[in-house]
């Protein structure tokens, strides 16, 4: 069953108990407030002619006349005359409670010897036949003389009218339910619509749709439930992108390594069975030489910066503070640049790094350079205090630059803009990508400015701590 099923059944039936418990609790007041409204008339009624008969068999004695049934009779008939039609009947019992008078006709249905033994001067409520009447039963002694008093009042018409006002208010009901329940159906589908609108997007993303979202915009719980979910959907579908996009790197790298292992490879055992099978002159020998000894370089330092990769996390970062200017003095005195000179143009600051790690992003930054063969023979390294107490620390070159189409995935692992030239100078391709994640931990990120056949501008900032 549906929410909004549940929802409409749950309001109609406490609108029904509400109706029927109000209602109830009204029709018996109405019903109690008459009972004591028409015992209170009929016991006056009852007391009035009681004491009228008892007046009539005193005055009867005090003028000297014996008091007999056939007395007493017609007292009450001449009583019942000047009494209204429908003011009650009348039954009077002797002394040996034999009946001496009734004008009830329905009295043999009347268990009557029962009444002389309940509490006299009080009322009850019989059913005879159809009807329902009230009995006042009540008793005195003249003389010596008993005589026994029961008057029946019909109340059926209270009765009657509790059974009407109970007809009226269950088909009253019945209607107004019918009315409720349409318009709470109404009213349960559309508040309910937002939650059948979360179901349904979250079976779209279940089966793979993630950037489904809700468009439910209100001011309530749903409206913010649906925002969580919808920030909910982003995180998965942010998460699921980014496995999506780690394997796919997993994949490329592996491709890439693949590759980047097969290719020497494949030169130093060509060359190496070369010479081992056929003896050659002194050229071909050096030749040979020269390539398997230039390809295993090339494997070796392939090898050093997968190690720098693999074991570069977070635990092995060592943060000192260290004066920037005297570290790059120091790491590019150690580098030997051969043709091309290094000009340092550094600005004092203390920054906070990892000496080692950060050595490695100067050397691949001053080596790309390099290798981009600069048409002036230098490469320049500028360090500047810049805004927002950053140092910015900028490798320039004059070389070939990079294509604008390049630009993009230079920084991606074995990436190569032009790999016949970079496998000449020795590139693996993941100098630039280790460097990228050396200054993650670093809080910073290689930015590249380039132009083709003009030159290329690679930097990155580091917070300065003094």
């Amino acid at each position: 069953m549906k929410f909004w099923m549940k929802l409409d059944l749950s309001i109609i039936l406490m609108i029904a108990m509400i109706l029927s418990c109000s209602r109830f609790i009204v029709v018996r007041q109405n019903f109690k407030y008459s009972i004591e409204n028409s015992v209170e008339q009929n016991t006056n009624q009852h007391r009035l002619e009681r004491y009228s008969l008892e007046s009539n068999v005193i005055n009867d004695i005090q003028l000297g006349e014996e008091v007999t049934n056939e007395k007493i009779v017609q007292s009450i008939q001449m009583l019942c005359s000047y009494m209204e039609s429908d003011s009650g009947k009348v039954a009077v019992f002797g002394k040996e409670k034999e009946m001496i008078f009734c004008n009830f006709d329905k009295i043999e249905k009347v268990r009557v010897e029962e009444l002389f033994y309940e509490e006299i001067d009080n009322y009850c409520i019989r059913k005879i036949g159809n009807e329902q009447y009230m009995l006042f039963f009540s008793h005195w002694s003249i003389n010596n003389e008993e005589i026994y008093m029961l008057h029946f009042y019909d109340v059926s018409v209270i009765y009657k009218m509790r059974e009407k006002q109970l007809k009226e208010i269950m088909y009253t009901d019945i209607i107004i339910l019918v009315i409720a329940s349409i318009f709470i159906s109404f009213f349960s589908k559309f508040l309910t619509k937002p939650i059948e609108e979360l179901n349904e997007t979250s079976k779209k993303i279940s089966s793979g749709k993630f950037n489904e979202r809700t468009r439910i915009k209100t001011n309530d719980e749903i409206g913010e439930l649906a925002e969580s979910f919808n920030k909910m959907a982003a995180e998965i579908e942010y998460k699921i992108n980014f496995l999506k996009q780690s394997n796919q790197a997993k994949d490329d790298f592996m491709t890439g390594f693949s590759h980047e292992i097969k290719t020497p490879m494949t030169a130093i055992i060509g060359y190496s069975d070369l010479l081992r099978l056929k003896k050659c002159d002194e050229e071909i020998t050096t030749k040979a030489l020269n390539y398997i000894y230039s390809e295993a370089k090339r494997l070796e330092e392939l090898s050093y910066k997968l190690l720098s990769l693999m074991e570069l996390t977070e635990d092995r970062i060592d943060f000192q503070c260290v004066k920037i200017k005297e570290f790059v003095e120091k790491v590019t005195k150690k580098m030997d640049l051969q043709e091309v000179r290094l000009k340092l143009d550094l600005q004092n600051a203390v920054v906070e790094i990892d000496e080692n790690l950060l050595e490695v992003v100067i050397r691949n930054l001053v080596q790309n350079a390099k290798k981009a063969e600069p048409k002036d023979k230098c490469i320049t390294i500028v360090g500047e205090l810049w805004e927002n107490h950053k140092y910015r620390i900028s490798v320039i070159d004059c070389g070939r630059g990079i294509p604008k189409e390049h630009l993009g995935r230079v920084m991606e692992d074995f990436y190569m803009v032009d790999k016949s030239r970079s496998k000449q100078n020795g590139g693996t391709g993941i100098g630039l990508s280790l460097c990228r994640k050396i200054l993650e931990f670093h809080n910073s990120e290689i930015k590249i400015e380039s132009e083709e056949n003009v030159g290329t501008k690679v930097y990155f900032e580091l917070e300065v701590v003094e």
